[in-house]
């Protein structure tokens, strides 16, 4: 399957992003711009220039007047009166305003430092001279808004509209990331499912490309790579069914000489024989019998791998437990182990296939009379809610290690030494386990907090 022609590049996609971005920053600064411009039109902004306009438009009155009063001074100014020599004599500003006020004009400068950042608004001083003395009025580089709540409580209007441009960038920047954060995410998802889908062997997908060239070349070589591995797959498993048919058909073959073996060696042992020639008839009836159990394992692995014929059927609770009981007595018993028995909110039918069920349960009972001390305890437990049925073992061994909780159910898995049977060669769990399965059920493997190994059988 070809890539879509209105797929795009993944750097277009960013260009996209950056252009759209920038529009955004040039939009903010004109619209700021434009609502500073609105405000000094309408008056709500006074400016530098009307304010030094004003002090220029009162400058005679100031300077031919008796005495300076506040109500010849603009609003939004100060002001303060010195003597020749710089020396305070009245005004609205302190003395240290006015000696501040003094020093700059005599510097030959008209203004202090300004800062958008920090927000420190310049003084602008303007010196009118009188008979013997110097009116110096105080007022703000930068524009005032004209209501005098505004002025009071923020800082000058380039400032506010610094911060506010400023912000809105900010905003943007942080808006438009999560939007194409989002949009970028979504055109990853077919990969990410793509990936998830071969990772766990699902190969009956179709692949949905994302619309960008360079994540659908990935899509297009995973969906080569998922072909193939189907291919793969399928010839491998063709191979292993054929391995299996061929295993099974091929313990059968053997079931048949090895009986023809042991039935001769016995009627051999009822015979009048030397002791070195019993010795030689034991030694055949012994290995045929382990060969036998070698056979009758690969047949069970066998019917294991391919599922066993399931019978399920309404079987008496009671009935089934009682007889599960007696086998688990019987076999407890051989190392003298205690066991303690559990119900709960047990129902009167249980349907199950009860010849497989007791199997995969007296194989994990096995298993815990195996890694128990001689004397120690196996807990059974059974009980039913809400349509699950639970069968919990837990013994009094040394408990499961890290591997053996991963890897307890895989076949021929035995892991520790301390804690694997010589007669079961790691199959007991992995039949249960299939056997499990096929109720629709689960099979788990914990430590109890005892320190023991615990199954849980639940379905």
């Amino acid at each position: 399957m070809g890539l879509k022609n209105k797929n795009i590049k993944l750097r277009t996609f960013f260009v996209q992003y950056l252009l759209t971005l920038l529009v955004g920053f040039l939009l903010i600064v004109l619209i700021g711009v434009g609502l500073f411009f609105i405000s000094w039109k309408t008056g709500s902004i006074i400016s530098v220039r009307d304010v030094e306009a004003n002090i220029e438009s009162k400058k005679t009155e100031i300077a031919s007047a008796k005495t300076v009063s506040a109500d010849l001074i603009p609003e939004t100014c100060k002001y303060a009166v010195v003597s020749k020599s710089g020396e305070f004599l009245s005004g609205g500003m302190t003395k240290p305003e006015a000696n501040a006020a003094w020093s700059v004009i005599q510097s030959g400068r008209r203004t202090s430092g300004i800062s958008l950042m920090t927000g420190i608004n310049a003084k602008c001083y303007f010196p009118i001279e009188r008979r013997n003395e110097i009116c110096i009025v105080e007022y703000s580089a930068l524009s005032q808004f004209s209501a005098e709540f505004l002025r009071k409580h923020l800082p000058a209007p380039e400032i506010v509209l610094f911060w506010t441009i400023l912000a809105a960038i900010l905003a943007e920047i942080i808006l438009l990331s999560r939007l194409y954060g989002r949009k970028i995410s979504r055109k990853l998802i077919p990969l990410q499912t793509a990936t998830e889908k071969i990772q766990n062997k699902d190969l009956e997908f179709e692949v949905q490309y994302s619309g960008i060239q360079e994540i659908d070349a990935a899509l297009q070589s995973l969906e080569s790579m998922k072909t193939e591995l189907k291919r793969s797959l399928e010839t491998q498993w063709k191979i292993e069914q054929t391995r299996k048919t061929q295993i099974s058909a091929l313990a059968h073959d053997i079931k048949t000489p090895l009986t023809v073996i042991r039935g001769n060696a016995e009627m051999l042992n009822d015979t009048n024989q030397t002791e070195e020639q019993r010795e030689f008839t034991h030694y055949i009836l012994k290995n045929a019998n382990q060969m036998e159990q070698y056979v009758q394992m690969l047949i069970e692995l066998s019917k294991a791998e391919a599922g066993y014929l399931l019978r399920r059927e309404n079987v008496n609770t009671r009935a089934f437990l009682d007889e599960l009981y007696s086998q688990i007595h019987a076999l407890v018993s051989i190392k003298h182990l205690k066991i303690g028995l559990e119900e709960k909110n047990l129902p009167e039918i249980i349907n199950l296939d009860s010849s497989l069920m007791q199997r995969a349960i007296m194989n994990i009972v096995s298993n815990a009379v195996d890694y128990s001390q001689d004397g120690g305890l196996i807990q059974f437990f059974v009980s039913a809610e809400k349509h699950k049925f639970r069968f919990t073992v837990m013994d009094s061994g040394k408990g499961f290690s890290a591997e053996d909780l991963e890897n307890a159910a895989m076949q021929f898995y035995q892991g520790d030494s301390s804690r694997s049977s010589k007669s079961h060669y790691g199959m007991g769990l992995f039949i249960a386990d299939s056997i499990v399965r096929q109720h629709g059920g689960s099979l788990s493997i914990a430590n109890s907090a005892k320190g023991g190994g615990m199954v849980t059988i639940e379905f």
